[in-house]
């Protein structure tokens, strides 16, 4: 059976619906004590700001993917790390996601 590796095209205009569970959005924004309350625009605005943002992050972790000498058709987490190293637009993600580091590596650092 073949893959279905057709990439889902990101929607043109707003519909009004979002693929993340607006209570789970709420639930997070809640979460911060800084943050009384907060009304359903606000959690939908968020919610489709971090679609767009996962789905920014994702099509550039995939652009290296495919640039490596051996092109993939998933995205590691080495290519996430790559992506959020090598863009300046990621810069701020630098401490979430660093790049990998192998025990040789690490070890002659430590030494």
């Amino acid at each position: 059976m073949p893959y279905n590796n057709t990439p889902i095209a990101p929607p043109k205009e707003c519909t009004g619906t979002v693929n993340m569970p607006l209570t789970r959005v709420k639930k997070i924004i809640h979460a911060d004590e800084d943050t009384q309350k907060c009304s359903n625009n606000a959690a939908f605005g968020i919610a489709v700001a971090t679609e767009m943002f996962v789905q920014y992050l994702s099509e550039k972790a995939y652009d290296f993917a495919k640039a490596e000498k051996k092109p993939r058709r998933h995205i590691q987490y080495r290519d996430v790390a790559n992506a959020i190293a090598r863009i300046d637009n990621l810069e701020f993600l630098v401490d979430v996601a660093p790049r990998t580091v192998t025990y040789k590596q690490f070890k002659t650092v430590e030494a």
